[in-house]
């Protein structure tokens, strides 16, 4: 894999550089902005890591939106020191992979560019499991957009947990809407032919929730969560579960399977040890 690391530390650049080039990547280095610019004309990354604060004009966002115009399927991996509150948003929109805060351990970030290389093949076989737990042998090609779309909002929170601009009372209250969402979701993609005006009142809605996210995450809002239901996970359940993806011990790809396995009945769940071993995983 070629891979940019854009870091205007000089110590901290070098260590990076030669921690990621033990896992026998082709790696790239850059100390600011014109540089990585310059690299990215000329090569093709697959993956660009990037401190956000960088001197001049245009910083490590700014770099990343830049080289993501060029290269819309290139993975970006965020590492900062600062609790920028515009961060946030700049990083969902630009669609970067993962979030890192300084001081980070090198074990850290080469936990993270496994996750990042490893998405597509994990995204693939989640939605395996997925169509499993719903009866279907593979995804029609009707839902391939709301599909992408769904991911994509994952993605998104993952990133919005990671970035540590999502209370968890709020993050609980997005999630509480994301799974009457996803309940409508799964419907759907059990059923073989799927009418393009359902799809697309799936699409709208999906997007609507991408915005309130972005929206929250940007403000730093505390939004009380509603009372608490049979039907709702449970606030410390909630809390664990967060927690595992701020530690990195959840991905994106694993969020897409959390409401389902909370719906299928503990028994039935219980007689499949694959499916109670994603579930103790992310809700035991």
């Amino acid at each position: 894999m070629h891979i940019l690391i854009l870091e205007d530390d000089n110590t901290l650049r070098e260590l990076l550089v030669d921690a990621v080039e033990s896992l026998d990547h082709v790696v790239k280095q850059a100390d600011s902005a014109t540089m990585a610019l310059h690299l990215g004309r000329e090569y093709d990354f697959e993956l660009v890591i990037s401190d956000i604060r960088m001197a001049g004009p245009t910083d490590g966002l700014g770099v990343l939106q830049a080289l993501k115009q060029r290269q819309p399927n290139m993975s970006c991996i965020v590492i900062t020191g600062y609790a920028d509150k515009t961060a946030p948003l700049r990083a969902l929109q630009i669609r970067v992979d993962d979030y890192l805060y300084k001081p980070f351990e090198v074990e850290d970030l080469i936990e993270s560019i496994e996750r990042v290389t490893e998405s597509q093949s994990k995204r693939s076989w989640y939605r395996q499991v997925l169509h499993r737990l719903l009866g279907q042998a593979a995804s029609d090609q009707d839902l391939a957009e709301l599909q992408a779309l769904r991911e994509n909002c994952l993605k998104d929170f993952f990133v919005a947990v990671r970035s540590q601009h999502l209370y968890a009372e709020t993050a609980l209250n997005i999630w509480d809407t994301w799974e009457e969402l996803e309940a409508d979701y799964l419907k759907v993609a059990n059923i073989r032919v799927v009418a393009a005006e359902v799809a697309r009142r799936l699409i709208d809605r999906y997007q609507l929730w991408q915005a309130r996210l972005a929206k929250e995450a940007a403000n730093q809002a505390f939004v009380a969560a509603a009372t608490r239901s049979e039907d709702k996970v449970d606030r410390v359940t909630f809390r664990r579960f967060i927690d595992r993806i701020k530690g990195a011990k959840l991905s994106a790809e694993n969020l897409g399977l959390a409401v389902a396995l909370r719906r299928i009945p503990a028994e039935q769940r219980r007689r499949n040890p694959e499916l109670e071993r994603y579930y103790q995983r992310m809700w035991s």
